[in-house]
């Protein structure tokens, strides 16, 4: 009983053991509202992850999925921490398989709601999953073999919606579950490979997505700092945030090492599609027959419009021309020719809306870069000729629009252009089934040896056959079609006439047997305008005509077909024509045609089609400042370089006598730069003393012999040796020195812009 009494009345002291402190409400409320802040960086952070894919997808396509993306994992991850944290302990750890269960059922819920909700009319069924799933695993070979930017279809959009998804899932529970302050940026950075690989050849740059994480991982660790900031602290440290964003954006393209990422689709072999159709040229004649058959309307804008290619056929077997087109799906995207830059172009907007078009090929100006089609089509182009095909018959009132850079070609650069190594082009079968050699082909060769005797060029060799061409033969719509090896040389030797048919297969055979490679393209004349920027194209507009490649410049358009030369075709330069090119393969009995003109042709004249002609040339109120510019930067450099050259003259002159005279000459612009008055009438005495007075020094010592010595020199008749010309140079080089450091540089920089003009170093 004392005992007892003894432990319950002892006061300050106690043998039972005490319960454990109780946590720190505060520290643990601040530690989750951290991280709770800290989920608005990691937004930031998988949006420029999923912007990235802004390479591969148009952006109004890709924005919605993004965002979708973007808050509904960070959303639920930020709900489910709270319900869950409610059900444990404060200090206790969430599980973390709910949040990844209710994760997935949430995704398969979104995806099948939105980009496959025609599946299964909405509902996460198991179409709609299969479906996704099997996207899902296609989708990175597709984006690979299609030219970017990809056509936003489901079926293409679910992998950013997955990546971007599961990036901003696993960044919200790193963010809510740890303390690091870097790791919730680990799974955005991931995803930002997913675009730097898919979309290394899509338009636009990676950098300023790139440029955005940098700055939201810098807010991160900005956030989620131990270090306890009060709020205008934390404030102030915010514009160092921007500073890693825009070291990625504005100055990632220009650090040394940072190229083009690794392109996988090199890697990659796209399914080759070739067209199987009827080939545009078998259908020129029938348009001509049809000649008032409403093909085409077009709408144009920009430069004036020229002819509109349908198809290219670059192979030739002696009995037809056919189209070795291989067929890649675009999003809208026309890649350009590769090794190729024709120089100044300019830009034609075309809108086509199809009245009767046969076939699967889409008409537009030369080579389009981008080509916009209604919803729902499939367009595929042929990156090596750039023609554009849907892969089935165009319906009638199908429209889309076409944006195409046309060349304007410099004659100079064409006329000394080398002709393309590219022997599949120059190729010609030779033999017959029977391995008998062909006698057409030597036919064709004579002709063209005959016509182009004496070009030396291959440029000077395609203009004087489209010459030939064009002014001794006649176009005749009504003349049998063909383009066989035998109708090919009817046409030569007896025929006369022909459709542009004969004249475009008869030109690419005649130049392939002279080594230039060469392919026949189908389209249309501008058509006939009807209003202000729209034109009607008819069957009677068809039009066949060849094209060279050269080296460095590319394909290059020529019109041998009569009355083609000013409706925007490439004809060369001018050329003394072969005295026999009249009846070259002709029978001497036949009338003679008119001698091809020898006037000078260029393609700026020759072609409005490319833009040429008067007043096509730069804006003025742009020309006038690069002028001003140009000539301004002219006089400056001149200005430096004008002292150096009189310097370098006066010291290696080889005349000893000169070389002093010279470097006195040199002290004496010196000194005028520290208060020598210019007047020229100054003795070398006077000079002397002034320089003596004014630097002083042992430079301003060496003065007054250095001024002995000039006279002895110019007036003693004294013959100084090399020696003494150096020791002259010597004290020139210590009163520049010494100038130098007292003058200001930007006095300096005057005193040369001034001595630089017109005028003064007479005066001087």
């Amino acid at each position: 009983m004392s005992t007892i009494t003894a432990v319950r009345g002892t006061p300050g002291r106690s043998d039972v053991p005490a319960p454990a402190p109780a946590a720190n409400p505060t520290a643990d409320e601040a530690d989750r509202a951290r991280r709770l802040w800290s989920l608005l960086p990691v937004v930031v952070m998988s949006g420029a992850a999923g912007y990235g894919f802004a390479r591969v997808f148009p952006v109004s396509e890709l924005l919605p999925v993004v965002a979708v993306a973007v808050f509904a994992p960070v959303v639920l991850s930020a709900v489910l921490s709270g319900l869950l944290r409610r059900r444990t302990e404060p200090t206790a750890t969430a599980p973390l398989w709910p949040s990844v269960l209710l994760t997935g059922v949430a995704w398969a819920v979104v995806v099948s709601a939105t980009l496959f909700h025609e599946v299964s009319d909405g509902l996460p069924g198991g179409p709609a999953l299969r479906a996704a799933w099997a996207a899902l695993l296609d989708a990175p070979h597709a984006l690979l073999s299609t030219i970017l930017p990809a056509p936003g279809e489901p079926e293409l959009l679910v992998l950013p919606h997955a990546v971007v998804w599961t990036a901003a899932a696993v960044s919200a529970e790193l963010a809510l579950r740890t303390r690091a302050p870097l790791l919730p940026a680990l799974p955005a950075v991931l995803a930002l490979g997913f675009p730097l690989v898919l979309g290394a050849d899509g338009p636009g740059s990676a950098y300023p997505a790139a440029g955005a994480l940098a700055g939201a991982t810098a807010l991160l660790v900005l956030v989620r700092s131990r270090s306890r900031l009060p709020l205008r602290a934390m404030a102030v440290r915010l514009p160092v945030v921007a500073v890693p964003a825009l070291v990625a954006a504005l100055l990632g393209p220009h650090l040394p090492g940072l190229g083009a990422p690794y392109d996988l689709a090199e890697t990659v072999t796209p399914p080759t599609v070739r067209p199987q159709a009827t080939s545009p040229l078998d259908q020129v004649a029938a348009w001509m027959r049809n000649g008032d058959e409403k093909v085409f309307t077009v709408r144009t804008s920009g430069t004036a419009p020229g002819n509109y290619r349908l198809a290219v056929l670059d192979r030739y077997d002696g009995t037809t021309w056919t189209s070795g087109a291989g067929l890649t799906r675009t999003g809208g995207r026309v890649p350009a020719e590769k090794d190729a830059d024709p120089g100044r172009t300019k830009t034609l907007e075309q809108r086509f809306t199809v009245q009767s078009l046969p076939g699967i090929w889409l008409p537009a100006a030369d080579r389009p870069a981008s080509v916009s089609t209604p919803g729902g089509t499939s367009l595929s182009v042929d990156p090596d000729s750039g023609v554009l095909s849907t892969g089935e018959t165009v319906p009638p009132g199908f429209t889309y629009t076409a944006t195409s850079h046309l060349p304007v070609y410099d004659a100079e650069r064409l006329r000394y252009a080398t002709a393309a190594d590219d022997p599949a082009r120059v190729a010609l079968p030779a033999v017959d089934a029977a391995g008998q050699p062909i006698g057409s082909v030597r036919s064709f060769r004579k002709i063209a040896e005959q016509v182009t005797q004496g070009s030396t060029q291959p440029y000077e060799q395609a203009v004087r056959l489209a010459d030939w061409l064009r002014t001794a033969y006649r176009l005749d719509p009504g003349a049998l079609p063909g383009h066989t090896y035998r109708s090919l040389e009817f046409f030569l030797a007896d025929g006369g006439r022909g459709t542009s048919e004969q004249f475009a297969a008869s030109f690419a055979v005649l130049a392939r047997t002279l080594g230039l490679p060469t392919r026949v393209a189908v389209g249309f004349r501008p058509g006939t305008q009807t209003g202000a920027g729209t034109w009607q194209v008819r069957g009677q507009d068809v039009l066949a005509w060849p094209e060279v490649e050269f080296t460095g410049v590319g394909w290059v358009p020529f019109h041998p077909t009569p009355g083609e030369a000013a409706q925007g075709g490439s004809v060369g330069v001018s050329a003394q024509e072969p005295e026999e090119p009249r009846n070259a393969g002709r029978d001497t009995t036949e009338p003679t045609r008119p001698s091809p003109s020898t006037s000078p042709r260029t393609p700026d004249t020759a072609a409005p089609a490319a833009g040429g002609g008067p007043g096509s040339g730069p804006p003025l109120w742009l020309t006038v400042p690069l002028a001003l510019l140009l000539l301004t930067t002219a006089y400056v450099l001149y200005a430096l370089w004008l002292p150096y050259r009189r310097r370098s003259r006066r010291r290696g002159d080889p005349d000893t006598r000169r070389r002093v005279l010279g470097a006195w000459q040199q002290i004496i612009e010196r000194l005028t730069e520290i208060g020598l008055p210019a007047t020229g009438a100054h003795t070398a005495q006077e000079v002397a003393d002034f320089g003596a007075e004014r630097m002083g020094g042992a430079v301003g010592r060496r003065l007054p012999a250095l001024a002995t010595l000039v006279n002895e020199v110019e007036y003693a008749g004294r013959r100084p040796d090399a020696a003494t010309a150096d020791a002259a140079w010597a004290d020139c080089e210590a009163v520049e020195e010494t100038v130098r450091d007292r003058v200001p540089r930007r006095t300096r920089l005057l005193r040369l812009l001034r001595s630089a003009a017109p005028g003064h170093g007479r005066r001087a």
